[in-house]
């Protein structure tokens, strides 16, 4: 297979015009990697239009349930980093059937033709969402028993456990637990927890915290770009068939602690706290494993999270419409349209 000197790899982004994918891509082709996009575009195709010019990017419209569309994005790639699925615990609720359908069963169609078009690597997208519930006194680690309290945890645990077991010698999957993300990507999302403060932040000049002193631990889009890049770049002896804790020590905060960062740069702002209870997850992370594997250290802080949200804002990068980008009423409608269309392309 030929392949022009300057390109180091080829990828498939899954799921690129999503709020990591969208980042990824930009990193990535900067990196000297050349990049094929295989999205759904739930959102639209805005978020990818910076990149539709580069001589090595590649778009496909395409669901991963469709494996017509798997083998024509699989074609002549070297390394998988899947993204694609409906992400987090409200949108899951919102769509359950999809939600099943696309994080789980389309993850196994994925993997599979993967695995027989020889993908060197492969890299999932899991979550620490999937500890559900631990003992804040000690941080959890890849070891510690899965505790799922949603729909979006069960669907990840269970593509994980199915990965593991695809994983050999000639087929290397690595899945990355993340922490919750934030900051600014060209998909920028405003349902994660710091995006949603520093929004509500310069909104409002006020913050209503639910379950202040629940722990959760965070990590930047940008460095959640540059974990994936490392494992693609580690020694495949020492990332095959391993998940791993995708994230740092230094940024497990309680949401309390999160105010308080915010504070700093606004003083004035009011912060209410109420003591019921509408999100039970609460865990704080160990990711020792991932720190001494790859050698991963922060390049970005929440304090310059903060920041650079309401940069943004200020200067009108970011608006109303973007932080209404996530329309939880109408996934379902999508879904089930895209449902039809899927049955009869199949």
């Amino acid at each position: 297979m030929k392949r022009k000197k300057d390109i180091r790899a080829k990828i498939l982004i899954t799921g690129g015009a999503g709020y990591i994918g969208s980042a990824l891509i930009g990193d990535a082709l900067a990196c000297g990697y050349g990049v094929r996009c295989l999205d759904l575009l739930v959102y639209g195709k805005k978020f990818l239009a910076r990149f539709s010019n580069h001589p090595h990017f590649e778009f496909i419209r395409g669901d991963i349930r469709d494996e017509r569309a798997l083998k024509k994005s699989l074609k002549n790639i070297d390394y998988v980093v899947h993204l694609a699925a409906i992400v987090g615990d409200l949108p899951c609720r919102a769509a359950p059937k999809s939600a099943v359908e696309i994080n789980f069963k389309g993850t196994k169609l994925l993997a599979e033709a993967a695995k027989q078009f020889g993908i060197k690597r492969f890299v999932f997208a899991s979550t620490c969402s999937n500890y559900g519930i631990v003992d804040s006194q000690k941080g959890a680690n890849e070891n510690r028993e899965l505790n799922p309290i949603s729909l979006y945890a069960e669907t990840k645990i269970d593509s994980e456990q199915f990965l593991k077991s695809l994983s050999d010698k000639h087929f290397s999957v690595t899945s990355l637990r993340f922490a919750t993300g934030y900051g600014i990507s060209p998909r920028t999302r405003f349902d994660l927890l710091i995006n949603s403060f520093a929004y509500e932040a310069w909104a409002k000049n006020e913050i209503v915290i639910f379950a202040a002193d629940t722990w959760r631990p965070y990590i930047h889009v940008s460095d959640m770009c540059l974990i994936i890049r490392k494992v693609l770049e580690a020694p495949l002896e020492k990332v095959g068939g391993e998940i791993f804790n995708a994230g740092c020590n230094s940024q497990n905060y309680m949401k309390r602690d999160v105010i308080e960062i915010l504070k700093k740069n606004m003083p004035q702002l009011r912060a209410k706290y109420i003591d019921s209870v509408d999100d039970r997850r609460n865990y704080k992370v160990n990711f020792d494993k991932l720190e001494q594997t790859i050698n991963f250290r922060p390049s970005r802080s929440i304090e310059y999270g903060f920041k650079e949200l309401m940069h943004h804002f200020k200067h009108g990068l970011l608006t109303e419409d973007d932080f209404k980008t996530n329309k939880l009423e109408a996934l379902e409608k999508f879904f089930e349209e895209k449902e039809k269309v899927l049955k009869n392309k199949i």
